[in-house]
């Protein structure tokens, strides 16, 4: 009788075990499927990366774990304040996790036991194309920002075009424009950054300029890089534009021709570019072109840039210096009525018309992309 009560006992405790370990199992089961609930913190990188999470509730052990586990993903130099984070604690408060988003990538640290462990992953995004033309009226800035076309989309266009048209004289009212872009966007809706894939500027002073975008790179209608040996001028929109955006003014510069070289009127402290790479062969007072700057080039030309109101920090004698480099800024030094820049070019000692010289293409697209980018130009200008 007992040998049975025995029996009975160690079955009925079995099936106690069995049911509580399909139980415990049925448990952890759910608790991994069933989302885990959190209370979060986000903000930005407006400040240093352990200022944002100290902002954010973490103590120092912690964002030294964090720092430990992410440097060699990521640059936490390089956040700014496009750059956002998010951290997750528990419901009872304990740190969890930390998410960066930068760009569309998501830099995600784990915090458990004293460790974190970090991944790099990457948000999917969209393409949304656009195509925009107009007539300029008044300025570039103006006419394509009626358009709803953004600063950055702008700038671009200008960079695109910077060898062959000086935006900052050249532009007439009724000239055109048209421009082909795509803005990537997260399916949040973030704006991950534009690039533009073709791209048109037909003007009384410039004629017709096309830029059509193949393997990364710009070339015209007929397959000639749009890169040149020369920028169109020494005062560069995209940097002027920087210079004035914050100030909501965009000057209409002029330019007249009273001697060898050219006189760019524009406000005091412009900034002014090198329009070669090159290197500096000259930068002090030379008497009546007050603070002067000398460049030499490839092919013995010889640019100069006149009454400077100071250099820039690079412009120093003997230093090399890169197509669109500042190296300076506009002034009235030395002798002159008001604030302008004297530039001059020559070649073997001899001085040349800038505004006539020969766009000399830096790269020619490989004949055998001939065909396949003929097809893509005519896809955005079919009466070419």
């Amino acid at each position: 009788m007992m040998i049975r009560k025995i029996a009975f006992f160690a079955a009925a405790m079995a099936l106690l075990s069995a049911g509580a370990y399909l139980l415990l199992r049925k448990t952890l089961v759910f608790e991994r499927l069933s989302p885990a609930p959190f209370n979060s913190v986000s903000g930005s990188f407006d400040n240093f990366f352990t200022v944002e999470m100290e902002k954010a509730g973490l103590d120092r052990a912690k964002i030294s774990c964090l720092e430990q586990s992410l440097k060699k993903k990521i640059s936490f130099a390089r956040l700014g304040p496009r750059d956002s984070y998010a951290v997750y604690f528990s419901t009872a408060g304990e740190f969890r996790y930390l998410e960066i988003y930068k760009s569309a990538d998501i830099y995600s640290s784990f915090y458990s036991g004293g460790k974190c462990i970090s991944k790099k992953s990457r948000e999917a995004f969209e393409t949304e194309t656009f195509s925009v033309s107009g007539e300029i009226k008044d300025n570039l800035w103006a006419s394509m920002s009626s358009k709803k076309i953004p600063p950055s989309v702008i700038l671009e266009y200008t960079d695109i075009f910077s060898w062959t048209v000086d935006f900052l004289t050249e532009v007439r009212d009724k000239d055109k424009f048209s421009i082909f872009y795509e803005e990537r966007k997260t399916k949040s809706g973030k704006t991950l950054g534009y690039r533009i894939s073709a791209a048109s500027y037909e003007g009384s002073q410039t004629g017709r300029n096309i830029a059509v975008e193949f393997n990364g790179a710009y070339y015209d209608e007929k397959g000639k890089g749009a890169k040149s040996f020369f920028l169109r001028a020494p005062l560069n929109y995209r940097r002027i534009s920087s210079y004035f955006t914050y100030k909501r003014y965009h000057p209409v510069l002029k330019y007249v021709r009273p001697h060898l070289g050219i006189d760019y009127a524009a406000p005091a402290g412009t900034p002014v570019s090198a329009v070669a790479d090159g290197r500096i062969s000259f930068a002090g007072n030379k008497g009546g072109y007050g603070k002067f700057l000398e460049i030499s080039h490839a092919m013995g030309y010889v640019t100069t840039y006149g009454h400077l109101s100071k250099f820039s920090s690079k412009a120093r004698a003997g230093r090399k210096v890169s197509q669109g480099d500042v190296i300076g800024y506009v002034g009235a030094t030395g002798i002159a009525t008001g604030p302008h820049l004297d530039f001059r070019v020559k070649q073997n000692g001899k001085f040349l018309n800038y505004l006539k010289i020969k766009n000399k293409s830096s790269m020619d697209l490989p004949s055998k992309y001939k065909k396949e980018f003929s097809e893509k130009v005519s896809r955005y200008f079919p009466n070419i």
